[in-house]
């Protein structure tokens, strides 16, 4: 059985107020491996042109190719930390592997909640969260995340200087003394070991340093909505529309069963909009 997470109270405090935390060694040996080498096959795949849109990003691989993801939507040692923070029922939405290829540039500056047309995007709750798995050790020389604390819950200036950051341009880097992509003074570092999870809130204001080493920096991104069942009716009609994972057999879609987000009111969804309101100060 996956051993329970230490200091949970304190973990909960720090994603709550701080808006992440880190979880030590998730992964074992065997998933780490496996996982490594299917994502270096999908990577060696790509073409150049897929990496020139995606230059500053890495790659942007969805976990629906491969049945090998759907066992880490269901991995048991992160389902047992996120019952621990008490996050007792989560959905799963989507996923992606983002890997930044050897000296490639640092990441832009963005936050991911897409639903701030609803109130409780302005509560401390978290309504989405990132789960980050770590292939490789990860450090500020290849390309680690840097985020600023306290950024889900409190405006920042880089929320009006790029209120939008997922943009061509950006993840292309079209202009690359764009504000977007440099340091910011209060920013923090959370280096991390090959199968380390960092659980953060989709608002916070994140981004990831340039990759200067000669190996490429692969991280998996899974994405949960921890109160699913606290959500608005408009909330989870937007999350709850159908999906197709094309690379996915019966078994993997039998192991995921049951983090799969269903709604069947009649509520109309939240519009998609990245962009906080006024409310947010």
């Amino acid at each position: 059985m996956p051993t329970p997470i230490s200091n949970p109270q304190e973990r909960y405090t720090q994603l709550i107020e701080e808006g992440f935390c880190t979880i030590e060694n998730v992964l074992d040996t065997d998933l780490l491996t496996r996982l490594r080498q299917i994502t270096d096959q999908l990577l060696d795949a790509e073409g150049e042109e897929v990496r020139a849109g995606q230059r500053s990003t890495g790659s942007m691989i969805d976990v629906g190719v491969h049945p090998i993801f759907a066992e880490l939507v269901a991995h048991p040692p992160a389902r047992t930390a996120l019952e621990t923070l008490g996050f007792l029922r989560p959905r799963w939405m989507s996923g992606y592997v983002i890997s930044k290829p050897p000296h490639s540039p640092a990441l832009f500056w963005h936050q991911d909640w897409w639903g701030w047309n609803d109130p409780s995007s302005y509560t401390p709750l978290p309504q989405q969260l990132f789960l980050m798995y770590y292939l490789v050790d990860t450090t500020p020389h290849n390309g680690c995340l840097r985020l600023l604390r306290g950024s889900h819950l409190k405006r920042h200036q880089m929320h009006d200087t790029v209120p939008n950051a997922h943009t061509d341009d950006l993840r292309r880097m079209s202009d690359p003394d764009h504000p977007a992509y440099q340091s910011i003074a209060e920013e923090v570092n959370v280096p991390v070991c090959a199968g380390d999870l960092v659980i953060g809130d989709s608002r916070l204001l994140h981004s990831a340093h340039a990759n200067k080493s000669d190996q490429r920096r692969t991280v998996i991104t899974l994405w949960y909505f921890p109160y699913f069942d606290l959500l608005s009716d408009g909330l989870r009609a937007a999350i709850a529309r159908p999906r197709e994972w094309s690379g996915w057999d019966d078994e993997a879609m039998a192991r995921t069963a049951e983090f799969v987000p269903r709604y069947e009111g009649q509520a109309e969804p939240v519009a998609w909009n990245r962009e906080p309101g006024p409310y947010f100060r």
